[in-house]
């Protein structure tokens, strides 16, 4: 039986949980799973990038086992936190913030420091546009993903396109040999989506073998989702889109998980990537003879 804890916090916008998720990330040691809820409704598309991004990476830092699976999950409407809570086995709180009578929940009295969230905003709030499209790989979903994917939800309000890579585009990357399939990949890509999307907001997924995909044929789309290190391919879909007198995409960038000298002018280098836990596997695999 999978172990799934839960941790629950209120306001990530004005106060800081690292702390108190640090001091209580040793009862997660037998676990395969763990969601942080945040109950606070969020509004602004830059604060929930600077959310995910700081504890994506805080709990993978404290959890580095790419097996053990995080998921993040935000304005979720009370029945559907019901319904997750079939999974979980124990709740972690602080401060009394949650009242969850159907949750065996363990509370924790913590002073919690004041957040101070990066003052650069784009203004774009939640469901912001019609229609929004990301893509990538999703070879081994890992918290890039997860981001990109979240932010995607967050910011549409009718129709959500998904393009997940497909063979034509994968056949020169690295340890192919333990690339999962597009049918795995787009069943993980779903299962992911359907943790935090509203009921009113439909999604689609199409398999990408040209670097445009969807976006390069679907007029009627509002803005592109994108990570920092990709945003280049946001210009050259513009571009593209511009010849076939297309409307040009909003582009949204989303932040990259790396280390702390993870930036642009190094290409990102030691960011979380799919081909690092395609090579852990690799390895794994090698050493038990299986490859």
């Amino acid at each position: 039986m999978m172990v799934n804890p839960v941790i629950i916090i209120e306001d990530p916008i004005n106060y800081d949980y690292s702390d108190f998720i640090t001091s209580i990330n040793h009862n997660f040691t037998n676990s395969s799973q763990l969601d942080l809820l945040i109950t606070g409704n969020i509004v602004d598309a830059s604060d929930l990038n600077e959310i995910l991004f700081k504890y994506y990476s805080l709990i993978r830092k404290l959890n580095p086992n790419y097996q053990f699976k995080i998921n993040i999950l935000f304005n979720l409407l009370g029945y559907k936190i019901k319904e997750l809570s079939l999974n979980w086995n124990k709740g972690y709180m602080v401060n009394n913030e949650a009242d969850f009578k159907f949750l065996n929940l363990e509370n924790a009295n913590y002073k919690l420091k004041s957040e101070h969230l990066s003052d650069v905003h784009d203004y774009k709030t939640s469901m912001h546009f019609n229609t929004t499209a990301c893509g990538g790989t999703f070879d081994h979903l890992h918290e890039g993903h997860k981001i990109l994917l979240s932010m995607s939800v967050f910011l549409t309000r009718q129709d959500l396109i998904i393009g997940i890579t497909g063979a034509e585009l994968l056949k020169n990357k690295k340890f192919k040999e333990v690339l999962q399939s597009f049918d795995y990949r787009r069943a993980e890509v779903a299962k992911f989506i359907q943790l935090i999307i509203p009921k009113m907001v439909r999604f689609e997924i199409y398999e990408i073998n040209d670097i445009c995909g969807p976006t390069g044929y679907i007029n009627d789309i509002d803005s592109l989702i994108v990570s920092h290190e990709t945003k280049s391919g946001g210009e050259f879909v513009n571009s593209y889109r511009k010849k076939y007198r297309f409307k040009p995409l909003d582009i949204t960038e989303i932040k990259v998980i790396g280390d702390e000298n993870s930036n642009e002018s190094n290409k990102w280098a030691n960011k979380l990537s799919s081909t690092d836990i395609r090579e852990a596997e690799y390895n794994k695999l090698q050493n038990i003879g299986q490859i």
